[in-house]
This record gives C-alpha cells, sequence and structure tokens, in this order.
C-alpha cells in the first residue's frame, strides 16, 4: 500500500503545536519503497543499541531505565527530546508486560537510521522506536524517539486506485468501527467533494464521566489547525497594504524585547518555519499558565528561548513563530487577534461553532479531552493539566468539521483571499520531510494532486484538515483523544480523492 506522508503533522512531545514529520507515517512510507524490512535487528552499532533498548524495556525496573538511558544519548539531543524518550520507555517498561520484536527497517540512504515496531505483550499494542546512531560517536544515539503507532494492517485492504463514492464510504465506516474497537477511538469523520458531503460519521464520548456521546454538533480542540487562521489572517493584511510578505518584526511588533532578532525576522519566514525561534510551550509556561492570555503575554518569553538557527537558514517547526504572528495581526490591524479572526474569517465563512476558549471558561458542546498517561497504558486521564490555558495564534482554539470544511471550501475556492494571493502563499514552499511548508499549511503531492492542510495534536486532541486540491475535495478528522495515530485515516482518505483526478501516465 502506498502509505501517505504527512510533511507537516504530529510531534514527538509538543503535540498541541509542535507537528514535525510524523514517525509512524515515516515508518508506513518506506514499505514497498528503497527500505529493507526484516524481523531482525542488524549486526551494526544502532542494531545493537536497539537491542539493548528492548531488553532493557524488558527486564529493567523504571529507576534502571532512567539512569541508564542518558548514557547511551549523544550531547546533541534536545533536552526536552531526551526527557520524552525516557518517560515513554519508563512507560513502556512499566504497561507492557515487556515487548516484542516486530518489525526492523532500514535505509540504504540512511544508513545510520533504523526504525524499530515492538509490540506490547499485555494487550498488544505497537510503539515505533525511531533511532539514529551518531556517526562521531556510533555507541550513541544522535536521534532517539519512541511513539505510539497503528497497526499498518488497519488501511491494508484500502486500494491504492481510485473507488466509488459508495466504496469510499464503506471503508471510512468499517475502518472507524474498527479504530473503536481496537483503539476505542472518540470522534467524527467528515469528506466532502464539490462542497457536497459524502461521508459524515461520529463515534465515542464527549465527556466519559456523564457518558454523553459525541454529536455532529460537538466541538473539539484542534490544536495547530488554528495556524491556518492566523496564516490567512496574516494574507488578508498584506492584500489590505497593511504588510508585506518581507516586513520584518521589527518594522511591526516594536515592543519585542529581542530588538537584533527582531530585525532579521520576516513575516515570511514567521509563516514558512524559518525564523529560527523556538518553541512557548516549555516549563516556565507550564508554571504560569494563566498568565499568558494573548499573544502580547508571550513576548518575554519567546525572547528568552535559546534560538534553533540564523532566520532564513533552515526549517524548524516554531510555536512562538506563530505565536508572533498573532501579535503583528493585532498591530497591524489594530484590532485583538481572538476579534480579528472572528469578525474577518469565522463570521464570512459562517463558522458559528469555532472560537478560542480558556481552561476556566464553559464552552457549550465542548468536548472533554482524553489522553494515555504512558504508551502502552489503557487507562484514559482527562486534559487538563497538559494544555494551554487559552487558545491562540499558534492554535489550540476549538471547532468541528463541519467549520473546518467550510474553511477550506472558502479558502479553496477564493473566499477568504485572492487567488493571486493564495497562490502567492503555496509559492516557494520550503522542503519540510518529503513535501513543503507553505505559508501556514502543510503540502504534499499524490497521485499528482497537492493535499493542503494541517493537522494539530496533543494530550487530548488529534485532528486533521485537508484540502485534495485537484479534486475540490475536503477531508476533516477531528477526535478528543490524543496524541494518536488516528489523523492516518484522513489521510488514507485524502489519498484515495486524489487519485479520482490523476492524469493518465504517457507512455
Amino acid at each position: 500500500m502506498n502509505y501517505p506522508i504527512r510533511t507537516a503533522t504530529h510531534g514527538i512531545r509538543k503535540f498541541f503545536f509542535r507537528p514535525l514529520l510524523s514517525l509512524a507515517a515515516l515508518f508506513y512510507a518506506s514499505a514497498g519503497a528503497t527500505a529493507s524490512t526484516t524481523t531482525a535487528l542488524p549486526d551494526t552499532p544502532v542494531g545493537k543499541l536497539g537491542g539493548e533498548l528492548i531488553a532493557h524495556v524488558n527486564h529493567d525496573t523504571p529507576a534502571q531505565i532512567r539512569q541508564w538511558v542518558p548514557s547511551i544519548l549523544s550531547e546533541s539531543v534536545a533536552q526536552d527530546d531526551k526527557a520524552d524518550f525516557v518517560a515513554n520507555l519508563v512507560s513502556a517498561a512499566r504497561d507492557s508486560g515487556g515487548v516484542d520484536l516486530f518489525d526492523v527497517r532500514a535505509s540504504p540512504r540512511q544508513p545510520g537510521l533504523l526504525q524499530i515496531v515492538v509490540k506490547a505483550h499485555r494487550a498488544g499494542q505497537l510503539g515505533l522506536l525511531f533511532i539514529a546512531a551518531d556517526p562521531d560517536q556510533p555507541s550513541q544515539l544522535k536521534d532517539a524517539h519512541l511513539v505510539q503507532m497503528d497497526d499498518p494492517a488497519l488501511y491494508a485492504d484500502w486500494p491504492q486506485k481510485a473507488v466509488s463514492h459508495d466504496e469510499l464510504t464503506r471503508l471510512i465506516h468499517d475502518t472507524l468501527d474498527r479504530l473503536v474497537r481496537t483503539e476505542d477511538f472518540s470522534g467524527c469523520v467528515t469528506v466532502t467533494v464539490h462542497a457536497q458531503t459524502i461521508f459524515d460519521e461520529c463515534r465515542g464520548q464527549a465527556d466519559r464521566r456523564f457518558g454523553v456521546p459525541i454529536d455532529r454538533q460537538t466541538k473539539f480542540h484542534i490544536g495547530s489547525i488554528g495556524k491556518t487562521f492566523t496564516a490567512v489572517a496574516i494574507a488578508q493584511l498584506v492584500e489590505a497594504g497593511k504588510l508585506s510578505w518581507d516586513t520584518t518584526l521589527a518594522q511591526v511588533v516594536p515592543e519585542y524585547p529581542d530588538r537584533d532578532a527582531a530585525k532579521k525576522i520576516t513575516v515570511w519566514q514567521l509563516l514558512h518555519n524559518t525564523s529560527g525561534l523556538g518553541d512557548i510551550l516549555v516549563p516556565e509556561y507550564f508554571g504560569n499558565r494563566e498568565h499568558f492570555v494573548a499573544p502580547v503575554d508571550y513576548l518575554e518569553l519567546i525572547a528568552r528561548q535559546p534560538k534553533v538557527s540564523e532566520p532564513g537558514k533552515q526549517w524548524s517547526y516554531s510555536n512562538a513563530g506563530f505565536m508572533l504572528l498573532g501579535r503583528i495581526v493585532e498591530n497591524a490591524s489594530h484590532e485583538d487577534y481572538d476579534g480579528y479572526i472572528q469578525r474577518h474569517v469565522f463570521t464570512p465563512v459562517g463558522m458559528h461553532a469555532s472560537g478560542f476558549d480558556r481552561l476556566d471558561e464553559v464552552t457549550p458542546k465542548l468536548s472533554v479531552g482524553y489522553y494515555h498517561d504512558g504508551m502502552f497504558s489503557s487507562v484514559w486521564k482527562a486534559d487538563w493539566s497538559k494544555i494551554q490555558f487559552k487558545g491562540g495564534p499558534a492554535g489550540g482554539g476549538y471547532s468541528n468539521n463541519a467549520d473546518l470544511l467550510l474553511f477550506a471550501d472558502a479558502l479553496r475556492n477564493g473566499r477568504l483571499v485572492k487567488p493571486a494571493t493564495l497562490a502567492k502563499m503555496f509559492a516557494d514552499e520550503v522542503p519540510a520531510g518529503p513535501g513543503g511548508e507553505a505559508a501556514g499549511f502543510g503540502d504534499r503531492l499524490s497521485h499528482d494532486s497537492p493535499i493542503r492542510g494541517h493537522g494539530g495534536g496533543i494530550e487530548g486532541t488529534t485532528a486533521d484538515m485537508l484540502m485534495v486540491w485537484n479534486a475540490n475535495a475536503a477531508v476533516a478528522l477531528t477526535s478528543n483523544e490524543g496524541p494518536s495515530q488516528t489523523w492516518m485515516l484522513a489521510e488514507n482518505i485524502a489519498d484515495l480523492l486524489a487519485a479520482e483526478v490523476e492524469k493518465p501516465r504517457k507512455p
């Protein structure tokens, strides 16, 4: 099967806004390609480290794992990635009942990289170890992640060519039922073609305490999908002559504390995640969440974070960059961010179920988010302690599938920004994984059709909104569970919609 690759999807730790290339999608994409597949670890330094990791999960106590794992991680591994990797291994040791080697993939193009799938004894869940050896110190890892993944067999019977809409409906329906059985899936999936709904079903519970079922009016937190609203707002202000793509941060946010960096960072770089800025979901934030409400509240925090690179030098997903874009919207429009989005994006499109809530507010029909406290845990926990106090320019607002697809249709058909502006947003994309990063959107090709959109996820959220460009079709998936790999369902649907308009290849 031609498994999809996301260009901007859910990340390793800060699932809320840091969607890097999904590791599970990377694993799927190697099927049938140039990667070698086996069920034995290679006799290489990275293969031996993989074997040691599995042995420690199966035989060590959590305390022993915490003590040993840092010794095999290179100094180049970021501190938060180290902490995540240790925490996930501890969870695997605690909750899995031991793991077995399930699948191994290596690519000749990346000889130091290994993808190892393990299967838990206790409940049969799969986890993906993604490890890469440090070329200067082969006994250490320069990259190390452990993430959940769905069973690749979930989509094994999905065809690679176009199918009728009746057959597509059957495939989605059956897959949702299977996700409910195997993953306790809770959420909604909606598909439109030429703005006509061809599939719209929900499963699960909006509130597990009181057994409240999800329906089509249920609202969900949507994570980083909100970045697309910010990108459209910036594009509208460029159209209005209040900004240019090359406007610097210093010109439009003179109150930003890091004046030297502000003189170098442009709106275009912020939109494409090439500003060199880092994250906002750092320990300092979580220790004082209620103090961060408006974009201006983040300026000092952002300025204090270490830089990833010089502006314009490399792609690095940045929540901080989009929070600054929100402040740019405010300064250029002389409106508060939430009000601008409501008046210039939501209301013109008819998005009446979308907004930005605070953690202490009661929002009617908004589902409670749930997550598993550990890689192989089966216990659901509410997400209140894990998410932002308030959603904003970098994501974290709420919506439902109907609203997301109204937004997709309005954007696709020139009702939010002019066609020339929209074309500019998808011009000169920055390579990000096997696809590209446009101005606030991920973009990948499937069957010669662009698939454009954004995903979002953190504890309590998995969401995906995709526009299948050449088919004038769109897919929305929202779930009050996360982080998870259920967004892969939306990607597979998009691939089949793209296949409907694939051009015949010349002999």
